[in-house]
């Protein structure tokens, strides 16, 4: 049986074995980098850890962050939001197998849900390794960077690198 749970930083082993599965070299992140994200967000309970007869098979790293601040890659420190509007979708990495189980769409939806549960109002992230058809499909369209700060982080994740945003109704 799939049990999704909370992710915490006695997990980011097993996340940084399913981003190894699932990213280029220039994208992985250091364990405290995940660590920094979790810290960041902890209580707020916007990251999730997919297992699957205790084997991991996907996560998704999200937290809430203020207009013009998004983490830049392999940030070793993050500063928790002072008055959030978005929920910031970090990171998804889905195993093989996690992908026959639409595991990836299942774990978007929950972030979605959870950024609706806390009053936001968009869930933002940005597309890498040719992904943005993806998150169309999810909801999510291409956004201009809203300051020189948001350019900045942006930049650091590559030239190929696309902010995209999914505005939420309230529930």
């Amino acid at each position: 049986m799939l049990q999704l749970k909370i992710i915490d930083t006695a997990d980011v082993p097993a996340v940084l074995a399913l981003q190894a599965q699932c990213y280029g070299p220039e994208f992985l992140e250091s364990a405290a980098a995940f660590e920094a994200k979790l810290q960041a967000a902890r209580h707020l309970h916007c990251s999730f850890l997919a297992v699957q007869a205790g084997e991991p098979l996907a996560y998704v790293v999200s937290l809430p962050v203020d207009d013009g601040q998004l983490p830049a890659l392999d940030a070793s420190s993050v500063a928790p939001a002072r008055a959030p509007r978005t929920l910031y979708l970090h990171d998804l990495a889905v195993s093989p197998a996690g992908r026959a189980q639409r595991l990836g769409h299942k774990l978007v939806q929950q972030v979605v849900r959870r950024a609706q549960d806390m009053g936001l109002t968009q869930v933002a992230l940005i597309a890498v390794q040719g992904s943005r058809e993806y998150w169309r499909r999810q909801g999510f369209q291409e956004s201009d960077a809203s300051s020189p700060a948001v350019a900045a982080k942006l930049a650091s994740f590559g030239p190929d690198a696309h902010l995209m945003r999914r505005t939420l109704r309230p529930v």
